[in-house]
């Protein structure tokens, strides 16, 4: 199981890249010495808009499969990930990524 604190294969905290994705962290914030580079938040971006098809379905086998969800989830128009991001603001990337890797599963990278 993954720790916490760990999101793969990243160098900034899961706090640090959901507040870029979420609009909360801008480039203009540059007054935490641990705000990305501009070029990483468009990077984390870009990641993100090539696995937010993937993050779904993940989510939506991950809800059928171990937790139970009907078959009618997976034929719904509805967005598991966007329920978790309004519900669940402060840990919703934490949560996506440890179901999606403790699940055996994996996301695309983007460099």
């Amino acid at each position: 199981m993954l720790p916490d604190i760990l999101t793969p294969f990243k160098h900034y905290n899961e706090e640090t890249i959901s507040g870029v994705l979420d609009g909360i962290v801008t480039p203009e914030d540059e007054d935490s010495e641990t705000c990305p580079s501009e070029d990483t938040m468009i990077r984390w971006h870009h990641w993100f808009i090539i696995n937010e098809f993937n993050i779904e379905g993940h989510m939506k086998s991950i809800g059928y499969r171990l937790l139970g969800f009907s078959e009618e989830l997976l034929e719904t128009g509805i967005s598991l990930l966007s329920h978790m991001r309004s519900s669940m603001p402060a840990v919703w990337l934490k949560t996506v990524m440890r179901y999606i890797y403790n699940s055996g599963n994996a996301l695309e990278a983007f460099y």
